[in-house]
């Protein structure tokens, strides 16, 4: 067999200081090798000192032939070829995406071994689960907790009121030369109470872990609202939610508006929030998300992470223990620089704002 010449556009010298710089060393043992044959060394010798065979030393020759030095970098190996096309993928994602029908598969949400069922139903393709899980993930899809959502929730009204959001800022804008800037604020209320809950806790594998949660009647109310904007929110911890008890909270959320500027508020549509006996300030005014539609309401996410991180696992004895805990779980929450942007900065809400 007649020996493979090999390029010579770059000099062994050059090849021998690539391979001092690279931090692969097989890569560099193959830029040796092949400074080694270029400088006359016979093949079998450079493959040797490489610790390849000849003919593995011929088939990167080639490659460097090819490519040059990029062509003796490691490339990743193709693997082993996927059990399902790309087609069949897809399907099984969208699949995935809209979840089980229990009347024909008779779950309520998808577990591993009722996705394996399917697919070797579908398609004849038979998958472990832990091949499962790999395709999932190569789906960019994970297991996730799901949010809440009430069966009278009207989806279409909800997309209505982020279109017709704009408008509505348009209009309070027009009504309110006057102010400098406007500034959007989300308002809700929560209840912490004794019968609490518990949260996640890093455990024992195999073992589950007890919290604690007490079970009384005794409840405190925090009324907050939060500005993403300017990363900061103002509230109250009352014993009672009335119609009085949102005038003291609106009073307060006025003078925590910045000087010279509007605030816009977002909020449901509670009785207290629609009351007759409701005093506004003339600094703010109100816009009213759609009837059950806590997902539009940017501060329901605070309150989670304020239950999971402050609320949970706490036992009280009496209903000022209760305000005192909320009051520090919402001073500690000020105290986070960034928390409430980062919580609550909805990008449906900065369209409407921009």
């Amino acid at each position: 067999m007649c020996a493979l010449a090999i390029r010579d556009d770059i000099s062994p010298e050059e090849l021998r200081r690539q391979a001092r710089r690279e931090r692969d060393g097989r890569v560099s043992a193959r830029l040796i090798a092949i400074a080694n044959a270029l400088e006359g060394m016979d093949r079998a010798s450079a493959a040797r000192l490489a610790g390849m065979d000849r003919q593995t030393l011929r088939d990167w020759v080639h490659r460097y032939n090819a490519e040059g030095i990029a062509g003796l970098c490691n490339r990743p190996a193709p693997g082993r070829r996927p059990k399902l096309s790309e087609g069949q993928m897809a399907a099984l994602k969208a699949v995935v995406l809209a979840g089980p029908d229990p009347a024909v598969d008779k779950v309520t949400r998808w577990r591993i071994v009722d996705l394996c069922r399917w697919v070797e139903e579908r398609w004849g393709v038979s998958y472990s689960d832990t091949g499962m899980l790999r395709v999932l993930w190569s789906l960019d899809l994970s297991h996730r907790k799901t949010r809440p959502r009430h069966p009278q929730s009207n989806e279409k009204a909800q997309q209505a009121f982020k279109k017709r959001g704009a408008a509505r800022l348009t209009e309070i804008t027009q009504a309110h030369p006057e102010a400098e800037r406007f500034e959007i604020w989300s308002q809700d209320e929560a209840r912490v109470g004794q019968k609490g809950r518990t949260g996640y806790v890093w455990w024992q594998r195999g073992h589950t872990p007890r919290g604690l949660r007490d079970a009384g009647h005794q409840s405190a109310w925090i009324i907050g609202a939060v500005c993403p904007a300017r990363d900061t929110g103002v509230a109250l911890v009352m014993s009672r939610l009335d119609t009085p008890a949102m005038n003291l909270f609106l009073a307060e959320l006025g003078q925590a508006v910045a000087p010279g500027a509007h605030g816009i508020v977002l909020m449901d549509k509670a009785g207290w929030h629609t009351s007759g006996d409701l005093v506004v300030p003339e600094n703010l005014s109100l816009i009213f998300l759609p009837p059950y539609s806590p997902e539009l309401n940017p501060i329901e996410r605070l309150w989670l992470h304020l239950r999971d991180n402050r609320l949970s696992h706490c036992v009280f004895q009496t209903t000022g223990e209760i305000v005192d805990t909320c009051c520090d779980a919402w001073n500690w929450l000020l105290g986070q620089t960034g928390r409430i942007r980062s919580l609550c900065s909805y990008p449906w809400l900065e369209r409407v704002s921009s």
